[in-house]
């Protein structure tokens, strides 16, 4: 786990404590962290325990400070305790995606070479990915029930483009990640050149509405 203290925002854990220094929450995780570990060991088809072992778990809540800004913009403590699994890059299994979600196991896999800053690129998630993968957390915590109904649902009805992306959950997704990139002084054009090496041109009339939603919703706004 990593240790580096990060600033709390304002409540308390579900225990009444501050989660950082919660002993509940840490006893919590840790029971967590080796039922995740388990899963992980399934899921990548892992051969020995070592390999296992060199998945390391950090809570969202313990992000360091250039990465735990994407959990503090979306200002819900019930994400303290989703766990990042900064997995090995040969560990890992899904190629040119850096990151993906469990939303239901409140976990995030993150490839380490991504998480830990590129060769020749010292910023750490450049693209936000952590912040789209907490807000499907968050989606879940919100929409228990539904949250695999809503996987499978058009988010928008009028276009021609398949259930992924075109869905609920990865359209409140992706509107925090783009939200988030925003409020951090992205322009619309370097989202777009963001998303151009994971989908295809006809993903675009998906994206388009949400970033007309983001950036010309704040402009007419503004005007008000």
């Amino acid at each position: 786990m990593n240790n580096e203290k990060v600033v709390e925002t304002t409540g308390l854990c579900l225990h009444g404590n501050f989660s950082s220094s919660c002993s509940v929450c840490a006893a919590e995780v840790a029971s967590s962290i080796e039922q995740l570990r388990a899963h992980l060991v399934e899921y990548l088809e892992l051969k020995t325990p070592e390999e296992a072992e060199r998945i390391k778990f950090v809570r969202a809540l313990d992000l360091p400070a250039e990465l735990g800004d994407q959990y503090h913009f979306l200002s819900d403590e019930r994400l303290a305790n989703v766990l990042v699994a900064v997995i090995p890059d040969e560990l890992w299994v899904k190629g040119a995606q850096p990151s993906e979600s469990s939303a239901e196991r409140g976990l995030i896999n993150v490839r380490a070479g991504y998480f830990e800053g590129e060769a020749g690129n010292s910023e750490r998630d450049p693209s936000a990915w952590l912040t789209h993968e907490l807000a499907h957390c968050q989606r879940y915590l919100e929409h228990r029930e539904d949250y695999a109904q809503d996987s499978d649902t058009p988010a928008f009805d009028d276009i021609d483009v398949e259930v992924y992306p075109n869905n609920r959950v990865e359209e409140h997704a992706f509107n925090t990640q783009f939200a988030y990139l925003k409020s951090k002084g992205i322009e619309r054009e370097g989202i777009v050149g963001l998303l151009k090496t994971h989908y295809k041109d006809k993903d675009f009339e998906f994206f388009d509405r949400i970033l007309d939603r983001v950036y010309k919703g704040s402009e007419l706004q503004s005007r008000l």
